[in-house]
């Protein structure tokens, strides 16, 4: 049997009800007594309430597990979309950095411990992030979502990690216990996922809100739904659960986990395990002149990530690599022999081409070095190519130059002339704007939210998205 990973991942983020301060030591306890590894996001407001009210047995436990930040204060007004609805990536993960520093460093130095990912807080996850969580040194990005899905698994999205989006491998704990039959429907679909999983191996994402233990509600619905922003003094707690439901839920966590644990080909991961078991090696890649035209060969139909040897190529890393090597061209009139892939992020906005569809293969050549030059200055693929009197979208001009590289590699033929091709990003398929629409609509936001800039940004980065394999396990 091949083997499955799972990883179990706890949002501490409850600062509104002291009751949710006990959760988290009791779920560290079982963990502990049964040598299972997870990972606990925490709120940095969860972590100023827990030194206020003097839980630093609460503070001690958290401190000894892996660690993730889970915003300065979660659902407080502006949320995460709301201060990056005008955005693109590059100020939107300024904005970041200027609102969650502060939060991230709390968590960071109360814990004593290096941070392994971030998350978002309900379902509002969004590209800007990225650039700003590989600043803070956050190697994962440990949350889920359905708006971005690559085949269930883990992925590569602006050069981070993401367990993020395992679709039919995800499972919610929150108030499983809440029926007495609950635990047994657990078992079945852990049982359901694992023995499809064992056949090809892949990685359970095993989710639980560890205030539900206590509250029969979410702590931010009765206090930040709609835009509602209450000073400190006037937020109120939710629903309790009864003891016996709380009781419930510690005996009935013990027992899943351990029947997770009879499985043997189990293997139980923190995101910083993750690090080390995903990496991308494709920086290491050397590429050939054969691997170069057969990449292009495959970008002139479709543009999407592909791979070479054991690594994974974005399209961005090819746009890189094509670019290169027409730059190469247009200063010596030879193509190198060896590439090795950069990794910049996608275009921060979205254009058409227009001018003449017919170009001087001179001209195209030159521009390759104005793009080239533009990727390393910027760290982004360019948002436009000029080319003579034609501006081409990325897609356009990358189709177009791998066209190029095809004819003269295969036949060794460098026309005077060329045509446009339209360059098609296979990628955007994995971004589900529905999804994107109801996440709009979460309780917390004010009525009639939209974000239209959030899911455009989300397609364009697209071209960094590729699938993380599998290194070590």
């Amino acid at each position: 049997m091949t083997k499955v990973l799972v990883y179990l991942w706890f949002d501490v983020e409850d600062y509104v009800t002291p009751d949710a301060d006990e959760p988290p030591k009791r779920i560290i306890d079982i963990l502990s007594r049964h040598n299972v590894e997870a990972t606990f996001k925490v709120v940095a407001e969860k972590l100023r309430a827990l030194k206020e009210r003097e839980r630093e047995d609460v503070i001690g436990a958290l401190s000894r597990m892996d660690v993730g930040y889970h915003l300065d204060t979660h659902s407080r007004h502006p949320t995460l979309y709301e201060y990056l609805a005008d955005k693109d990536v590059k100020t939107g993960s300024a904005e970041f950095l200027r609102r969650e520093s502060d939060g991230y460093n709390l968590v960071k130095n109360t814990l004593n411990r290096q941070l392994s990912c971030f998350g978002h807080p309900g379902p509002t996850w969004a590209p800007q992030v990225y650039p700003a969580l590989r600043e803070m040194g956050i190697p994962v990005y440990l949350d889920d979502t359905s708006i971005l899905n690559l085949d269930d698994s883990p992925y590569w999205y602006c050069n981070v990690l993401n367990l993020n989006g395992a679709g039919r491998n995800f499972i919610n704990l929150d108030y499983f216990f809440e029926q007495p039959e609950g635990l047994e429907k657990m078992k079945r679909r852990f049982k359901a996922i694992h023995k499809r999983l064992s056949r090809r191996g892949g990685a359970i994402s095993i989710l639980f809100h560890l205030h539900t233990i206590v509250n029969r509600q979410f702590w931010d619905e009765v206090n930040f739904a709609r835009g509602r922003n209450p000073p400190s003094h006037m937020l109120v707690r939710p629903l309790r659960q009864p003891p016996e439901v709380t009781d419930r839920a510690y005996r009935d966590f013990e027992e899943l986990v351990k029947y997770m644990k009879s499985f043997d080909n189990i293997q139980f991961i923190t995101a910083q395990d993750a690090a080390s078991i995903f990496q991308d090696t494709s920086t290491r890649l050397v590429i050939n002149s054969d691997t170069l035209v057969k990449l292009a060969e495959k970008t002139v139909r479709e543009i999407r990530h592909q791979k070479v040897d054991d690594a994974y190529l974005s399209p961005a890393q090819i746009f890189y690599i094509a670019t290169m090597a027409a730059a190469a061209y247009a200063d010596s009139n030879v193509f190198p022999t060896e590439l090795t892939p950069s990794q910049p992020l996608g275009p921060l906005s979205s254009n058409r081409t227009r001018g003449p569809r017919s170009l001087s293969t001179r001209t195209l050549l030159e521009a390759s070095r104005n793009a080239l030059q533009t990727i390393d200055e910027t760290g982004y693929v360019p948002n436009e190519i000029r080319i003579g009197e034609s501006i081409l979208t990325p897609e356009d001009y990358l189709a177009t130059v791998c066209s190029l590289l095809v004819l003269f590699l295969r036949k060794r033929r460098l026309p005077d002339r060329i045509v446009v091709k339209n360059g098609t990003l296979a990628q955007k398929r994995y971004v589900n704007s529905r999804t994107f629409a109801k996440a709009c609509r979460w309780t917390m936001l004010p009525e009639d939210f939209k974000a239209p800039k959030i899911l455009q940004q989300a397609l364009l980065q697209t071209w960094t998205l590729k699938p993380a394999a599998v290194v070590s396990a």
